[in-house]
């Protein structure tokens, strides 16, 4: 396989060297019971085997069904496991190590949702009953073999089994079902002082269009400090980074522009937002709303047809993460807790995460996702749990699947 060599593993623990998918999954039986919580006991997402692997990447379908992507972020040693949970059977848990960074993950709608998990390289997972598929994002990424110079990718959405991914130097491609990818879009040029114009959140709409978040950065230059006339040897470690910081500010081609397009019929329509707004993700509400959130607090409402408002007490100031409405209410996750809305203002979610480890350590939500009548809470260091409006009720995930190198699960 291009770019990388990719592990299939089954749950004896053997390897199995060939191509991912040459064969389906084994299940054994695990003496732990789909769901069970032992919250003076739990030992989730912590350092085994010299491995301290992070949630990097999460998703649900059911209340009992959900994937998420664990690993560390290491540039030099690229690896994660994709773990997927469905508490309908006896041995909930299936895992498929790959020896690449995945950052997103989504199920294909169906009679039984299937995970589809991307890597920033353009490498795409899919993982059926029979097996885990494989495709790349021809040209995509910058390590792998095939990569044409555009950069990495950055985010995945799906609109029922049509699937969308965005990247770097406006990298756009599509793909339905398990066919072949579709480039919608690339564009690495940049006018002077400027880098390429990067897409980096997606949100797909009900009538499949596309709201695309992008940043294009200032170009940095890359010169010696002391050729600037202004520099003498005499100058302090704070007055050379002063120096340093004018030299980047003069040479740049201006700030950083963050833009919101809608993206319809191979056509980009620029959303007019305030440049100071920094969003860092968006959610479609029932109602067909979208919600964009992210720094300082930033909360707005609205569609790409009507525009946009700012809601939201001044006050906040919050940077938020991820957003969900459960039992008509809007939660939010910053990078700290969670909270409601209630039209005007951001309030601490009670009752408060139960966990007596997490209470020991700051919470650090990934995402929140309503599925049905529950809401999951992905947290990036402390694991997976579900709240019911009343109770948290964490899921353990067995220590065996938390070693880098997974010699399978107990039996009893």
């Amino acid at each position: 396989m291009q770019g990388a060599r990719e592990e299939c593993r089954n749950w004896t623990g053997r390897v199995d060297d060939r191509a991912v998918g040459a064969r389906p999954y084994q299940r054994v039986t695990l003496a732990v019971r789909p769901g069970q919580s032992r919250l003076g006991e739990r030992i989730l997402l912590m350092k085994t085997d010299g491995w301290e692997p992070r949630i990097q990447a999460a998703d649900a379908t059911a209340y009992d069904r959900f994937t998420i992507a664990i690993g560390e972020l290491d540039l030099g040693k690229q690896f994660m496991a994709i773990l997927s949970y469905d508490g309908r059977f006896p041995q909930p848990w299936k895992r498929v190590d790959v020896d690449r960074e995945i950052i997103a993950i989504h199920h294909i709608e169906g009679p039984e949702p299937v995970p589809v998990a991307l890597t920033n390289e353009g490498d795409v997972y899919t993982l059926t009953e029979a097996g885990t598929d494989w495709s790349k994002i021809p040209g995509a990424g910058l390590l792998s073999e095939d990569a044409t110079g555009l950069g990495l990718l950055n985010d995945l959405a799906l609109h029922g089994d049509i699937q969308f991914v965005a990247g770097n130097a406006r990298q756009l491609y599509r793909r339905i079902g398990l066919g072949a990818w579709e480039t919608l879009s690339t564009d690495a040029t940049a006018p002077d002082g400027y880098r390429p114009e990067d897409f980096m959140r997606l949100l797909a709409l009900a009538d499949g269009s596309l709201l695309i978040v992008s940043d294009q950065q200032p170009r940095a230059p890359n010169y010696d400090f002391l050729d600037d006339p202004r520099y003498s040897a005499d100058m302090s470690v704070e007055e050379i980074g002063a120096l340093m910081d004018r030299q980047n500010a003069e040479a740049a081609g201006g700030p950083p522009i963050k833009r919101l397009c809608h993206y319809t019929d191979a056509n980009f329509r620029q959303i007019e937002l305030p440049q100071e707004a920094h969003i860092l993700d968006m959610f479609l509400d029932p109602a067909g709303q979208v919600w964009l959130f992210g720094y300082d607090g930033l909360l707005m409402r609205g569609t790409p047809e009507d525009g946009f408002q700012r809601l939201g007490f001044h006050g906040d100031m919050q940077t938020l993460l991820s957003a969900t409405m459960f039992r008509n209410e809007m939660i939010f996750a910053s990078d700290y807790t969670l909270h409601r809305f209630d039209g005007h203002r951001l309030t601490s979610l009670k009752p408060k995460l139960n966990d007596p480890f997490l209470n020991r350590n700051t919470p650090t939500p990934l995402r929140i996702q309503t599925v049905g009548d529950v809401m999951f809470y992905f947290d990036y260091k402390h694991g997976v749990c579900r709240w019911d409006g009343k109770t948290w009720d964490w899921i353990d995930i067995p220590p065996a699947l938390l070693e880098r190198d997974f010699k399978g699960l107990p039996t009893p």
